[in-house]
């Protein structure tokens, strides 16, 4: 399970706002080349070359089954590590900031979310979506 304790990175998909832990991220970078891949799944855009290394790339959107969206100015792909030091990117809209979570202020996710969400975080008067990272790329991290 994600961690719900620590420093995590938050980001918008569409109006909604979405955090993952910090030590599963290695590197955010703009939009970059993708070279589509025959035969993956529809969330699954194609694959980068970032400094020589061949990542998959997925658009967070379509993985957790919001309507897509455009590429803007503020897009980024936020590379995570999953299980096993495998790397994925994944497109956000833009990034919003790293911001502390306690325990105490998150909650379980509640019990018609998918598998993706780890918990929700109340910070101030808004509600931040945590994703557990190895369930929302791993099944692209394994294939790749």
């Amino acid at each position: 399970m994600a961690e719900r304790d620590g420093k995590h990175l938050t980001f918008l998909l569409g109006n909604e706002e979405y955090a993952i832990a910090v030590t599963e991220v290695r590197e955010i970078v703009g939009p970059l080349p993708v070279t589509p891949v025959p035969g993956t799944a529809s969330y699954v855009l194609g694959v980068i070359n970032l400094r020589g290394k061949v990542i998959p790339v997925i658009d967070l959107r379509l993985r957790l089954g919001l309507v897509a969206g455009d590429i803007g100015p503020r897009s980024c792909v936020v590379v995570c590590q999953a299980r096993g030091g495998a790397l994925v990117g994944a497109l956000v809209d833009t990034v919003v900031e790293v911001m502390s979570v306690r325990a105490d202020d998150t909650e379980p996710a509640p019990a018609v979310a998918g598998a993706e969400v780890a918990g929700l975080a109340k910070i101030k008067d808004r509600v931040v979506i945590m994703l557990d990272v190895a369930v929302a790329v791993g099944d692209v991290a394994v294939a790749a």
